[in-house]
């Protein structure tokens, strides 16, 4: 029986009723103490003790809590009905600078809702590169412009005398930990130029190299709160300071570099091509291919990450310890674009996805071809691909652009789900991004488009589904060189970066930071442990095990106490209970008078605004007031 609420009652109090807090012990051993409620006849742990108070009172800690592999989502198959919301293709500050082939970014950049802080709450903003007429070489404009209407936020040419190129990458992040955002881009006269993200104004410029194509990259190498700037080989500080520039090969492609743990030693690495450099810029690992276009993820699932490449007409898998796990020759020519990695068919297990000059193919874990579809990229054979799990049912979709189309494809069949005519690109390393653009709790797709070359869109185009049905996505994708775990949504740089092959496996994927998007949590109550030595007083002290059985952690947690009659006791806010975890919420006291003559009870994620995979087990029966037996 659920109790209906009438009204809210905003009771929340100081944050010292929560310092009981008490984390599970994980092991590999038996789960102990994973009591589940009996919300029908509940037994409330009384302790009578000696006449007193209840300031000493310690409740019971709680044990470590099993997850349920089975608290998944279930899929609403066939909610695919894609839409578009607005097209950005005038540029107010620089008029003839609305031609983009290269992927843009996605971050917020200012304090939008006036809070005082820029973070996950504010409506996010897009940020490209961008050229006129076909000048894709030459120095262009990067334009920042709303997520919700496309208003052009700010648009610049130079910055401190720095200008930068047109068909740069670019990278968004909180580079000092100071709240304020930053845009790194591929410099002319310096390898990056990186702008303040509120107005566009130089922030510095420095590196020594210089990329025309070049996509640079931000994380935390040494893990002290400021991060640090990649570009290829070169290591650049939170302040512009060259901290490295690494002495192994340099081409075009490996200027997509990105960091992470490669070899386990708990502080990240630089993956540039065919070279992994340490912090300092010197060599880890090398080998002779090609230096293309990197990703990672972990193929035999040996909990380590591998290094997947494609192009030169290949796709290359090597393993963590450098062995050759496979190679393919691409079925459709050309060089081949960035890879994709991601569960596209829902096995469980890695795969690739890359687009070449005439097909875009899905490897299989051990590199067959999963599936094959016909595209076209004449053009330059480079452009990327993102992925998206859009309904829900642990079954990937590919999100690709080529000349002429934006395609979706199945990832388990690569069956056409979308073919939208209008985009257009004379296409480089560019591809569609996936993010709630505007912030309203339903993911959209980014694609940018030119006419250049062919007739069609130009600017920034938004898809979103008419039916705001698609699942839930992040409000970022902060760089080329994305996975889930290298920025938080707030845009702040992990100090310590979540190795993202442990529990997404994937890489350029959509997804939330919590997990796959069919994972939901499973709040559940135990018992409650009353102290009652203070009955002399009319009142008793409660505290309040939760738990959560669920696959990824619950967040904004309510909980009410309330009467049978339905009268509010108490509201609180206990804010994250993590997956596989709980807390105990208390002291509480409560008084005769409250309490009353009716039962209590107390209600987890009040009123149903946690998305879980079982929503009946969120009451417990307190009993009545538990004075009365001492009569």
């Amino acid at each position: 029986m659920r109790i209906h609420v009438l009204t809210l009652i905003l009771g929340f109090s100081a944050c010292s009723e929560y310092d009981l807090t008490a984390k599970a012990e994980h092991g590999d051993g038996e789960v102990a103490h994973d009591i589940e409620p009996d919300i029908s006849s509940p037994e409330p742990t009384v302790d009578t003790g000696p006449v007193g108070d209840c300031s000493d009172y310690s409740p019971s800690v709680v044990g470590a809590v099993s997850r349920d592999d089975s608290c998944q989502r279930e899929a609403t198959v066939g909610s695919f009905n894609p839409v578009i919301e607005w097209q950005w293709s005038a540029n107010p500050t620089h008029p003839s600078y609305h031609q983009i082939m290269a992927a843009p970014a996605i971050a917020n950049l200012n304090d939008d809702n006036g809070d005082g802080r820029v973070d996950e709450h504010d409506i996010p903003d897009v940020v490209f590169a961008s050229f006129t007429g076909d000048a894709y070489t030459s120095p262009g404009a990067v334009t920042a412009i709303r997520g919700d209407t496309g208003e052009t936020l700010w648009s610049v040419r130079s910055a401190g005398g720095h200008s930068f190129y047109s068909s740069s990458g670019i990278a968004i992040g909180d580079l000092e930990g100071d709240g304020a955002i930053e845009v790194c881009v591929s410099g002319t006269s310096a390898g990056v130029v990186c702008l303040n993200g509120v107005d566009g104004s130089l922030k510095w410029a420095a590196g020594p190299e210089i990329g025309t194509y070049g996509c640079p990259a931000i994380a935390d190498l040494d893990g002290d709160g400021l991060a640090e700037v990649i570009f290829g080989r070169t290591i650049i500080s939170s302040e512009g300071i060259v901290i490295a520039n690494g002495e192994g090969g340099k081409g075009g492609p490996h200027r997509m570099s990105f960091a992470v743990d490669w070899d386990g030693d708990g502080t990240l690495e630089v993956i540039a091509g065919n070279t992994i450099y340490r912090a300092d810029g010197s060599i880890l690992w090398a080998d002779a291919w090609e230096d293309e276009a990197p990703a990672v993820g972990d193929f035999n699932l040996d909990g380590r990450p591998d290094l997947v490449r494609a192009g030169g007409g290949q796709v290359r898998v090597t393993l963590n310890d450098g062995s050759l796990l496979w190679t393919v020759l691409i079925l459709g020519g050309g060089s081949a674009g960035a890879p994709t990695v991601a569960d596209f068919d829902g096995d469980g297990l890695p795969e690739v996805g890359v687009a070449d000059l005439s097909m875009y193919t899905v490897y299989d874990t051990d590199g067959t071809v999963l599936w094959s579809n016909i595209v076209s990229d004449y053009s330059s054979s480079r452009t990327g691909s993102s992925v998206f799990d859009f309904e829900g049912d642990g079954i990937a979709e590919v999100v690709y652009a080529d000349e002429h189309t934006l395609w979706i494809f199945d990832g388990e069949t690569g069956e056409v789900r979308l073919e939208q005519n209008g985009h257009a690109s004379g296409t480089l390393m560019e591809y569609p991004l996936i993010a709630d653009v505007d912030n309203d709790g339903s993911t959209e797709i980014i694609v940018a488009s030119n006419d250049y070359s062919f007739s069609g869109w130009t600017g920034i185009t938004v898809i979103g589904d008419i039916d705001q049905s698609w699942a839930p996505a992040r409000p970022i994708w902060n760089q080329y060189a994305y996975h889930i775990t290298n920025v938080n949504n707030d845009g702040t740089i992990p100090t310590t970066q979540t190795q993202n092959w442990l529990n997404w496996n994937n890489f350029r994927t959509g997804g939330t930071e919590l997990g796959p998007a069919d994972w939901q949590p499973d709040l559940r109550p135990r018992p409650a442990e009353i102290c009652t030595v203070t009955c002399d007083a009319d009142e008793v002290t409660v505290y309040l095990p939760i738990v959560n059985r669920g696959l990824i952690e619950a967040t904004n947690v309510v909980v009410v106490i309330e009467r049978s009659d339905g009268t509010q006791i108490d509201v609180k806010n206990v804010g994250t209970v993590a997956d596989g975890d709980g807390m105990i919420l208390g002291p509480i006291v409560i008084t005769a008078s409250q309490w009353g003559s009716e039962r209590l009870f107390s209600i987890l994620d009040w009123p149903d605004n946690i998305d879980e995979c079982l929503e009946e087990n969120n009451i417990q029966d307190l009993g009545v007031w538990p004075c009365a037996s001492l009569d």
